[in-house]
């Protein structure tokens, strides 16, 4: 088994600091679970509670009956590298931390987020700072999003990572609204331990994606990216990615946000064109570039020809905004030079 995919397909999941009030931040990720029909095991951790609905409640983490696949972390950032040390010491998988006030937080921050690593030991971290992911294949969602209370999640074979947590909560509440679906969301934060680039060699793998979306604020691990990049070419899954920070006071921004390297924006586009990743100008492209190569055709050259109804309005002008044809210029299907 991968080391992911205890975080991203788990057969067992525990919440820390669940809450019975599924309308509060720390009783979403339960009320999710259900709503979206996950299948397996939910243990709830809550000291003041015995259950929640049919799902018996423990006292802490080594009272549960074994280790979980997975376990979303919802109590605040003082308790959470104590919460994570006990995880770790049962075996579980990995877990998911919602709470802020590490590294992007400042001096203090980073050392806790040091902190953090050392008590996971071998365990994977998703986070701090995130806002959790999910996986729409197989209906398990480790997040608590309020977009997430959409009627439903449309099963579809673009995967979207990004860096920001509130942007995979806006990317949800739009496709809804356009009938659009992803087979994975998964929101990175700060990125203690699994990023960009784990996630991108993760998904190339996934028989459900097609189309790899990337909403970025700076790479940790450049040369990662690169092979991960390349190797997604090779399997002929696209890449579009939206870089944030294009000006100095941008860049700031992102450190300030997840503690993200940012990087000079030249660097980034001069690295996008030689591996071959599209490149998102504006934010609507995130959606309409992954609909289009999700079809999986892919143009022999440049040269495009667009027939249309009447020649007074182009038909493409009458849909809505979001989802207008973009003007882009769309790497051959030539591999990139290794």
């Amino acid at each position: 088994m991968k080391s992911l995919d205890r975080l991203i397909s788990p057969r067992s999941v525990a919440i820390i600091g669940a809450s019975t009030d599924a309308g509060k931040l720390t009783g979403r990720p339960l009320a999710f679970l259900e709503k979206y029909g996950y299948a397996h095991e939910i243990l709830p951790v809550n000291p003041r509670v015995s259950s929640i609905g049919r799902h018996p409640c423990f006292a802490d983490v080594k009272a549960l009956p074994h280790a979980p696949d997975v376990a979303i972390v919802l109590v605040g950032s003082s308790r959470v590298v104590n919460i994570v040390r006990d995880l770790a010491a049962i075996g579980t998988g990995a877990a998911i931390v919602l709470a802020g006030g590490f590294g992007e937080s400042g001096p203090e921050g980073v050392q806790r987020q040091q902190m953090l690593k050392e008590a996971a030991g071998t365990m994977r971290i998703l986070g701090p700072n995130t806002i959790g992911l999910v996986n729409v294949t197989d209906g398990v969602v480790l997040s608590a999003s309020a977009a997430l209370g959409v009627n439903a999640l449309l099963p579809g074979s673009t995967a979207l990572v990004s860096q920001s947590g509130g942007i995979l909560g806006s990317l949800l509440s739009r496709t809804d609204a356009l009938g659009i679906g992803f087979s994975k969301l998964i929101a990175t934060g700060n990125e203690a331990d699994v990023d960009v680039s784990d996630l991108m060699e993760y998904l190339i793998d996934d028989p459900a994606t097609k189309v790899l979306a990337l909403y970025l604020e700076g790479l940790r691990k450049p040369q990662q990216f690169r092979d991960a990049a390349l190797r997604a070419a090779k399997a002929g899954k696209p890449i579009v990615a939206f870089k944030v920070g294009r000006s100095s006071a941008g860049a700031q921004s992102a450190v300030s946000h997840t503690g993200a390297l940012a990087g000079s924006d030249a660097a980034y586009d001069a690295l996008f064109k030689q591996l071959g990743i599209i490149r998102a100008e504006r934010f609507s492209d995130l959606l309409d570039f992954p609909l289009v190569l999700g079809g999986g055709r892919h143009l022999a050259g440049r040269r495009l020809a667009v027939i249309t109804s009447t020649g007074a309005q182009p038909a493409w002008w009458r849909m809505p905004p979001v989802s207008r044809v973009s003007t882009c210029r769309l790497p051959s299907r030539q591999l990139p030079n290794a």
